[in-house]
């Protein structure tokens, strides 16, 4: 996947099923047209900028890293409620990220 197909991909997933918001509330929460978030999800841009994204990726609750970088795949597991609120914190999105990278070190070890 290019650069930008991940991008549309994780942004769709992420607005319709994190955060659950439309393409015009996630554009007013950013300060972009609802188009530019339509044409985001649809891989027809090829450079968003990095101020872009780390509004999006602010908005949506998670790193730039994860946005741009990742394809990521939605799960539901259940978990204890003490960390179904921390994940939901304001550091949660580096949390997953701290997880995931200690996943990816054990699977190569």
């Amino acid at each position: 996947m290019t650069p930008k197909d991940v991008i549309a991909a994780n942004l769709r997933m992420l607005r319709e099923l994190r955060t659950r918001l439309g393409q015009l509330e996630l554009a007013q929460r950013v300060g972009v047209s609802r188009r530019t978030i339509a044409r985001l999800e649809n891989a027809e841009v090829a450079d968003p900028g990095i101020e872009q994204v780390q509004s999006l990726a602010a908005a949506l609750g998670v790193t730039p890293h994860m946005l741009t970088t990742m394809e990521l795949e939605p799960i539901t597991i259940p978990v204890p409620e003490d960390v179904k609120r921390r994940l939901a914190s304001e550091d949660g999105a580096e949390l997953v990220e701290q997880v995931i990278r200690f996943v990816q070190s054990q699977a190569r070890n």
